[in-house]
C-alpha cells in the first residue's frame, strides 16, 4: 500500500511541476515578445494567436513530460 501512495504523490508532484513550468514559460514568452495576451485573445478575438498559444502549451507539455519521464 505505501508504494501506491508514493506513486500517487509523485504523480501529483510532477503534474503540479509541469503546470508551473508551462505557465512560467507562457509568462516568459509574453514578457520576451512584449505581448498583451488579454488584449489579443479577449478584445481582438485573435484566433491565430490563440492557436499559437495552444501549440506552445502542447509543445512545452511534451518537453516537460519527456524530461520528467527520463
Amino acid at each position: 500500500m505505501p508504494d501506491v501512495l508514493i506513486e500517487l504523490l509523485s504523480t501529483i508532484l510532477y503534474s503540479v511541476l509541469g503546470i508551473v513550468l508551462l505557465v512560467g514559460t507562457i509568462v516568459v514568452v509574453n514578457k520576451t515578445f512584449k505581448l498583451n495576451l488579454h488584449h489579443e485573445l479577449v478584445e481582438e478575438h485573435n484566433v491565430a494567436f490563440g492557436l499559437m498559444l495552444g501549440g506552445l502549451a502542447v509543445a512545452i507539455g511534451i518537453i516537460v513530460a519527456g524530461t520528467i519521464s527520463s
